[in-house]
């Protein structure tokens, strides 16, 4: 089986599903054993230079010597850091690549001759309607079909020697408000209207017929005006507009097929035209020669909006239950019910492995170091090493949720069947990267534009339960702060008068007895003063390990000054006691050599065996504790000869 990676970005937020389709008929056609993986972004709509970066981030994500062909969309990658890396990476894979209605350097081009089209119209406005004043209403200035439109039409003026005077440039979009704006400005600048105003697409001469009704002026009447693209817009509108025909399907076609002739051993031509003609209409002032099915439209427009209105409310519903959930897991759950409204095979949804396990946090502490690992991972340009298959849905039933390890797309992502197609689009929150969901033979939501819906939906209830989790754990760690030392997370002294009184009473609830110990870190001023500060900071930790490491369960912890530890606990076993007083020594001589710190660590403990006879002597017990941990402080400072 051959794989052909597809890499392209949206118009805005449209996808461009006549490429794919193209790609599919050709493999279809053959039989030839192929699979299409699309990796899409959608970023040149926003200004959010972050939220493009994790947008983009989906072009990084594919190993790309795994391919056997690469096909290439950037016309609408406005980001030239983006660009170029993209392409370095084709390049430097070494697999045969084709850019689709774009030429770049080592690469092959299939596309339309913008030039030759945009030549026509120029010269049927010359001939036929004996226009000699132009404004030109161009797309983006970096756009490489909007540039070979404009050189068409410099090389045009050049030759047919138009003074400057005689012609107007305004330059935007490739959208409707483009026209809105170009024709004011220009109406605005200039004392009388040009013969004809040449858009550099559709979309622009809409806006430009708007703006200029708006302001009493009608096409053909008070100029003339041409599109380009024929979108339906252009044979739907009044009046019909002058436009450039060309199938874009026709591009995915040639595109694949041309992949096949490197296969086969061919060596094609570097550049291959599609078939491309000019369509007529009134708004140039021609007679009509073709007329519009309106009836068509409107079944297709009717049709088109009931399936708008379905999915639409599934998106809803999605949304709605994704606000509801507590936990990823419950985020997760709520997903499966809308994917048979996205009529897919397969759905699978690929997560960082640092976001995967954020439901499993110990603490308010632990979800916040989960989040900052998160934090740190998904904030580099590469794809995380480690990812988890969150949600798998298969075969119009969920398979998992949650657990599931993948490393690279292959095999995993991979099909026996032919001409499957895999459409891969990021994750993120702005510019995290949180991972990429996948869906198998998305032709339904390709083909009817829910694709960025689809995405937007999950990456937003993601990132809204993300954020709420993370600040409900602030507020918990805030809180716990509040009667926690925020060094060695014990309890503190507000801890101590919060909590260990009635603790201490449970103890001899339930188990009818309890230790009260008070423990002291010896030497720690020789500690801070010959081997500094941040010595007897890590002897303190490893206090407060020891203390969470050799008491039970039912045991509370408290540090009530710089070096002084409490203890309750329903350990009532003196030798027990003695036994692990003297293995928390013993390990802390281990971690003082393991730092190679030149003085010992030790402590000085003191403890009180308490029965239910004792329950209002909590006061008097840790006093008395503290009592015995000094005199066996001062007995160890005689012994060292201190």
């Amino acid at each position: 089986m051959k794989r052909v990676a597809l890499l392209m970005e949206s118009w805005k937020r449209a996808f461009t599903y006549a490429w794919p389709s193209g790609i599919l008929k050709k493999i279809n056609e053959t039989g030839e054993d192929i699979s299409l993986y699309i990796f899409n972004a959608s970023a040149n709509w926003s200004q959010d230079t972050e939220y493009n970066r994790g947008e983009h981030n989906i072009f990084r994500l594919p190993d790309l010597t795994e391919f056997d062909g690469i096909l290439v969309d950037l016309n609408n990658t406005a980001d030239q850091g983006v660009l170029r890396e993209t392409l370095d990476r084709i390049r430097s894979s070494g697999v045969p690549a084709v850019a689709l209605n774009n030429r770049f350097p080592g690469l092959y081009s299939v596309g339309i001759n913008n030039k030759l089209a945009m030549r026509e119209i120029l010269q049927h406005l010359w001939v036929s309607h004996d226009c000699r004043r132009f404004w030109f209403i161009m797309g983006p200035e970096d756009n490489f079909e909007n540039r070979e439109r404009e050189s068409a039409i410099l090389d045009f003026l050049t030759e047919k020697k138009i003074p400057g005077e005689d012609t107007a440039f305004y330059y935007e979009d490739f959208d409707h408000n483009t026209g809105v704006h170009g024709f004011r400005q220009l109406y605005e600048s200039r004392n009388a209207l040009p013969d004809a105003i040449v858009c550099a697409n559709d979309n622009i001469a809409v806006g430009v017929l708007s703006e200029a009704e708006r302001q009493g002026r009608i096409a053909p009447d008070d100029f003339l005006i041409t599109g380009f693209d024929d979108l339906d817009k252009s044979r739907y509108y009044t009046p019909r507009i002058t436009t450039v025909s060309f199938t874009r399907e026709d591009a995915g076609y040639e595109s694949m097929s041309l992949l096949m002739d490197i296969w086969n051993g061919y060596q094609p031509e570097q550049e291959r035209f599609t078939r491309s003609r000019t369509i007529l209409w009134e708004s140039c002032g021609c007679r009509i020669r073709h007329a519009s099915d309106m009836r068509k439209k409107m079944k297709e427009n009717i049709l088109w909006s009931a399936e708008e209105s379905y999915f639409e409310a599934n998106k809803l519903a999605l949304e709605s239950r994704m606000m509801q959930a507590a936990t990823i897991q419950e985020l997760m759950q709520a997903i499966p019910d809308s994917i048979p409204s996205f009529h897919c095979d397969s759905m699978h949804l690929v997560v960082d492995k640092s976001f995967s396990l954020l439901d499993r946090e110990r603490d308010a502490f632990d979800f916040e170091r989960r989040s900052q690992e998160m934090d740190e991972s998904l904030l580099r340009d590469a794809w995380p090493s480690e990812m988890d298959v969150m949600l798998a849905y298969e075969n119009g039933r969920l398979r998992s949720v949650g657990g599931g390890h993948v490393s690279g797309l292959f095999p995993f992502f991979n099909t026996e069947k032919k001409g499957q197609t895999f459409l891969f689009l990021p994750i993120h929150f702005r510019g995290r990267c949180v991972g990429y969901l996948a869906v198998e033979n998305a032709v339904y939501l390709m083909e009817h534009q829910f694709v960025f819906a689809v995405v937007h939906a999950l990456s937003t209830g993601m990132e809204q339960l993300y954020n709420k989790r993370r600040m409900a754990n602030l507020n918990k760690a805030l809180s716990i702060l509040y009667n926690h030392d925020s060094m060695t997370r014990l309890y503190n002294r507000t801890g101590y008068e919060e909590f260990a009184e009635r603790f201490y009473q449970k103890l001899l609830d339930e188990y009818s007895g309890a230790s009260v110990i008070y423990m002291d870190l010896d030497r720690l001023k020789e500690i801070n003063d010959s081997c500094g500060h941040e010595a007897g900071d890590y002897a303190i930790l490893c206090v407060a390990d020891l203390l969470r490491r050799f008491t039970t369960e039912d045991t509370m912890c408290f540090r009530l000054g710089g070096d002084e530890f409490l203890v309750l606990s329903r350990e009532t076993d003196e030798s027990e006691l003695r036994r692990k007083l003297g293995r928390i020594r013993e390990e802390l001589l281990m971690m003082q050599k393991e730092k190679n710190i030149p003085v010992e660590f030790s402590v000085s403990a003191g403890y009180v065996i308490a029965g239910p006879e004792e329950r209002d002597d909590l006061e008097r017990l840790v006093q008395e504790a503290d009592d015995r941990m000094y005199r066996q402080k001062i007995s160890r400072r005689v012994n060292r000869g201190a």
